[in-house]
């Protein structure tokens, strides 16, 4: 089973930010970046930070997750869960649920839930609140695997170029030798 992990892709996204509480929101970013990656063949993490003043995270082992799929209700093999996983975490309905302590700026809980697509079951990770150190160090890991992440695709986008830049030459060469 771990097998599926080891070949998870990192997810990124930005999750639409939904506040409960008596004063939710009140003085808070409302913009958020979330990334899902496995760190190991057993683990599943899930971090999400606004860059500055809140950082979030869950971590899942492999028993945690079939717990997952066993509570949610998706049946089938544990790789068909793992696409189920990440076709949620993919899908544009990614919230990110903060609750806000009574009679403060700060948050209570949050919870980031994803939903394929509305009728099917959700996929839910409470979070964790980290700060000092640990909030920097994911912070940190977050924005250089973005980087990593934008520095792909950018060599891909290179590459069709480069490669619709060969068929236009081609196509010229064909032109010619039609005329």
């Amino acid at each position: 089973m771990p097998a599926v992990l080891e070949e998870f892709e990192p997810i990124f996204g930005e999750p639409k930010v939904e506040w409960t509480g008596t004063y939710s929101g009140l003085g808070q970013s409302s913009a958020f970046v979330f990334y899902v990656h496995s760190p190991d063949s057993s683990h599943l993490r899930i971090c999400v930070s606004d860059f500055r003043h809140t950082t979030w995270e869950s971590v899942r082992s492999v028993s945690q997750l079939e717990d997952m799929r066993d509570s949610v209700g998706i049946g089938g093999s544990w790789s068909e869960f793992i696409h189920y996983l990440v076709a949620s975490i993919k899908s544009e309905d990614v919230k990110l649920l903060l609750e806000a302590l009574p009679d403060s700026n700060d948050t209570k809980s949050a919870k980031l839930v994803a939903q394929k697509s509305k009728g099917m079951p959700r996929i839910s990770f409470s979070l964790t609140k980290i700060t000092g150190a640990a909030a920097s160090d994911a912070v940190a890991n977050l924005s250089q695997e973005l980087f990593k992440a934008f520095k792909g695709l950018q060599y891909l986008f290179m590459e069709e170029q480069e490669r619709c830049l060969q068929l236009t030459k081609v196509i010229s060469v064909e032109k010619v030798f039609l005329i």
